[in-house]
This record gives C-alpha cells, structure tokens and sequence, in this order.
C-alpha cells in the first residue's frame, strides 16, 4: 500500500532528473517549433551504385521525406553500400541449406551551406533465408531478404541522419 502511494512522486523525481540532464526527445517540436521531421525533409540522398544500393536509396527517400524532396534541400546524405551472402548450414553432400545476407553502409550526413560534416558511421543489416531444391525459390527467398536487409538499413541510417539533425541544429 505504501508502495503506491510513492509512486507518483518516484515518477515525478524520474522525469525532472530526466530534464535537468539535458533530456531532449528525438522527434519533439523545440522552442522555435522546429522538429527533426522538418530538419530530415530537407535532406538530399545522393545515388547509391548497384540494385541493393538504388532498394536502399528509395527507402531512404520514402522515410526521411514522405511527403516528397524539397527543391533546395539543406542536407546531404552520402551513403556506400556492400553486400555479402555467406552459406550456413551443410547437408551430408556439403551443399549449403541457410545463407546470411549482410548489408552494410557507410553514411555521411553533410550541411550544404559550409560543408560541415553533421554525422558519419556506419551501420549493418543481416537476414538469413533458407536455400531450396527448387532455384527458383531460393532466387525469390534471396530477394525477399536483400528488400528486408534494405529497409532494416535505411530505418538505422534514417534514425543516424535524425541524431545528427538533432545534435547540430
């Protein structure tokens, strides 16, 4: 019974502990009414080579500016993609029945109007998927895993870029 009746003031030392220390939401409005949603519609993802690299800049542009680019943008987000498939678990014949998809991505987030470089690092996905007797499911199961490594990778580059935006306003 005690136990509830602290609870509401344990709470309230949390959250003034949490503000006092600098505390800042990441997606919150600041004083000024400035967001970091309003900050990542204006960055500019550059070309990313190869197919997984185009997958992974369309997904990029779909969450950092959902509602479409800007005709000036004030950020750039320069991003290399690799890809690697490894081959998991051997049958008796030595013929590979699970492989792992990695993705990796080295970002950097730019302001345009001096250069300054926001943020940079780099970020890794990985999806395993099963390898069939029948190629043309395996083919289809590697494709549904490079589309869910893609979008696992733009959601933390995605998160990154708002970090950044957050951290140098």
């Amino acid at each position: 019974m005690k136990l509830r009746a602290l609870f509401p003031v344990i709470t309230l030392v949390a959250l003034m502990s949490l503000s006092a220390c600098g505390f800042r939401p990441l997606y919150a409005e600041d004083r000024s009414g400035q967001s970091t949603t309003t900050d990542m519609s204006q960055v500019e993802v550059t070309l990313i080579n190869d197919r997984v690299g185009q997958i992974t800049r369309n997904l990029l542009i779909e969450t950092l500016t959902p509602r479409g680019q800007i005709a000036n943008p004030a950020y750039t987000l320069d991003v290399e993609v690799s890809e690697s498939i490894s081959e998991q678990g051997f049958t008796k014949d030595n013929e590979a029945t699970i492989a792992d998809y990695l993705l990796s991505a080295n970002y950097e987030l730019s302001r345009k109007s001096d250069s300054l470089l926001l943020r940079k690092g780099t970020v890794r996905s990985r999806t395993s998927y099963n390898i069939v007797d029948s190629d043309f499911a395996s083919l289809e199961a590697e494709k549904a895993a490079r589309r869910d490594t893609a979008r696992n990778l733009a959601q933390q580059i995605a998160n990154q870029v708002a970090v950044g935006l957050r951290a140098n306003p």
